[in-house]
Formats: structure tokens, C-alpha cells, sequence
């Protein structure tokens, strides 16, 4: 039976969608082509017939999922005055529900080592995103009269603290971590 182009297009989305879940949630090497189309409800063999091969759809998986990061925080700072983007953005992000959520949050967060190696080309991809969170933020510094310098700095804490705030023995204490960050950040 053939299948039209739309048909085709739906299917490449629910395996990024499902992808860009799970390696967040699980790792890089965490989970297997496999796992990833029997959760997107499709046979490990067309695989193929969406991407060339397992580090595309990886590349593009954490693309789409810095996509949604992107996009959230942009609709939040879209729908706040000026002066309270910075606060809504950082409160946002260091949140205990991001901290949570890992398969549904910062591919940064989520992946920080695992980025580091991966292709040149799938990291030079990457960053393209994360110049789009550092202007979120320096626009919220803007609203404050900040200096538009201080967002790399402050992305890098942010990241940094939700990813040690996952790692500490129980949800308080990382929630707690995560507070000191807001605090440290917005002071």
C-alpha cells in the first residue's frame, strides 16, 4: 500500500517526538533505534526510509527538542512585561517540574556531556540554540537594564543548576539548590 507525503511527514515526526523524549530522559547511548520506533508505533525497519542514519535522527531529535525549550520560554517572555522577563525566565527554568522532567525539558540540562561528544556538525547545529536562549536572556537583562553580557554567564548557571539538582540524593535538596540559583541569579 502506498503512503502519501503527509503520511510519510506525520511518521518523521513521531519519531523525533518520541526520540527527542527519550534520549533526554535516558542518554545518547541510553536507548536503541528499536525502543525509539516501537514507542513512535512503527517497525525498526523504516527507520531508514526518514533518516540516514542513527546520528541524524539524534542531531535532529535535539534540535526539535531546543525548538520547544526555545519556543516555551519565548512564549513566556512574549506574555510578560519587560521588567519581569529575566525573573519569569530563570523561575521557569529552574523549576522543580523542569528538574523532574528531564525527558520533557533542556536537551543542555538533559545531555551536557553526551554533547560535548558528539559530531562537530551535530554540535554546530546545537548552538545555533543555544544563541537563541542567550538572546531570550539578554533581552530579559534589557527589561532590567543589565548588561546584555551577562546572559552567556547566567545560561551556564542555570544549566549547570538544574543539572546538579538533579543529581543531588532527594527532590528537596535539589529543589532547594535550584532556589539558591534564582536567588543567586536575579540578586
Amino acid at each position: 500500500m502506498r503512503y502519501s507525503t503527509d503520511h510519510k511527514e506525520r511518521s518523521r515526526e513521531r519519531i523525533l517526538q518520541e526520540a527527542s523524549v527519550l534520549l533526554r530522559a535516558r542518554g545518547i547511548d541510553g536507548v536503541g533505534l528499536a525502543e525509539i520506533m516501537r514507542h513512535a508505533g512503527l517497525t525498526h525497519g523504516g527507520f531508514y526510509a526518514h533518516f540516514p542514519s542513527r546520528e541524524a535522527l539524534v542531531a535532529d531529535a535535539l534540535s526539535a527538542a531546543l525548538d520547544q525549550t526555545v519556543g516555551r520560554l519565548g512564549d513566556l517572555v512574549a506574555a510578560t512585561p519587560a521588567d519581569q522577563r529575566l525573573a519569569a525566565i530563570v523561575r521557569a527554568y529552574l523549576s522543580r517540574q523542569h528538574m523532574e522532567e528531564p525527558g520533557n525539558g533542556c536537551v543542555f540540562a538533559a545531555l551536557g556531556g553526551d554533547i560535548g561528544r558528539l559530531p562537530l556538525a551535530t554540535r554546530e547545529q546545537l548552538a545555533q540554540h543555544h544563541q537563541r536562549l542567550i538572546a531570550l536572556i539578554a533581552d530579559g537583562l534589557d527589561g532590567l537594564g543589565r548588561p546584555r553580557d551577562q546572559a552567556p554567564v547566567i545560561l551556564a548557571t542555570m544549566i549547570g543548576s538544574l543539572t546538579m539538582a538533579r543529581l543531588m540524593p532527594d527532590a528537596e535538596a535539589g529543589q532547594h539548590l535550584l532556589a539558591e540559583a534564582v536567588t543567586a541569579i536575579l540578586a
